[in-house]
């Protein structure tokens, strides 16, 4: 996992894309992107503990 992105604002972390939100990440949060579908991108953080999906408005959100 070397491609990360550092998140520009808070985003919330949904379970499933349009789904329920399950968490919320501040800015400057170090988060590892898996899939894309969309505007909706699964994430990953803490070493791949926890996972989720955020709507990214730009590449780099």
């Amino acid at each position: 996992m070397d491609n990360y992105l550092i998140l520009q604002k808070t985003h919330h972390v949904h379970l499933k894309p349009d789904g329920e939100v399950c968490n919320r990440l501040r800015a400057g949060a170090k988060v590892y992107p898996t899939q894309t579908k969309g505007k909706w991108t699964r994430i990953t953080w803490r070493n791949g503990k926890k996972k989720g999906w955020i709507l990214l408005s730009s590449p780099n959100s």
